[in-house]
């Protein structure tokens, strides 16, 4: 199991990689992901990848916009997933 800084750090990057017009200045804990350019297709680009970058996946439920608002909700899911 990652610790959490780690999570939050290769979550950071897989979201630079998906949001291309973001610099990772830009890019705290808790900005909203929505507001900065993230949208139903480049969210679904995000899910996959974050399936693949932590060897997890993510139940039909987990899919929604409270979890995938920040970096913070995506680690605290990923962190949870990961148990």
């Amino acid at each position: 199991m990652k610790s959490i800084d780690l999570i939050k750090q290769e979550t950071k990057n897989v979201v630079l990689n998906v949001l291309q017009n973001v610099n990772i200045e830009d890019l705290s804990d808790s900005s909203n992901l929505f507001s900065i350019g993230l949208d139903s297709v480049n969210a679904m680009t995000l899910v996959l990848k974050l399936q693949n970058t932590f060897n997890i996946k993510f139940e039909i439920n987990d899919i929604n916009s409270e979890n995938f608002q920040s970096i913070a909700t995506i680690v605290k899911l990923i962190d949870k997933k990961q148990g």
